[in-house]
């Protein structure tokens, strides 16, 4: 657990808060959001990277672990504006 909680104090200090209705982290500022799957999953030191990559373009971006088709995507974005 306490490795669960390292990893929700680094996207917290970030920035990101927690969607309940998307069980995802957000942050709109830097248009970041991550899965409760993709944080359980990898390392703190990866969810860390992931935080600092600086984005090409002002798309979001979703990090999880299984591939979102194009409409959920559409969705998300919509949703998150």
């Amino acid at each position: 657990m306490a490795k669960q909680t390292e990893k929700i104090n680094i996207l917290e200090d970030a920035g990101y808060r927690y969607n309940f209705d998307r069980m995802m982290y957000i942050n709109r500022n830097v248009r970041k959001a991550f899965s409760v799957e993709f944080i359980d999953d990898k390392a703190a030191s990866e969810i860390t990277e992931k935080i600092q990559h600086q984005k090409a373009n002002e798309d979001w971006e979703f990090y999880t672990t299984s591939h979102l088709s194009d409409g959920i995507v559409r969705e998300l974005k919509r949703v998150l504006q």
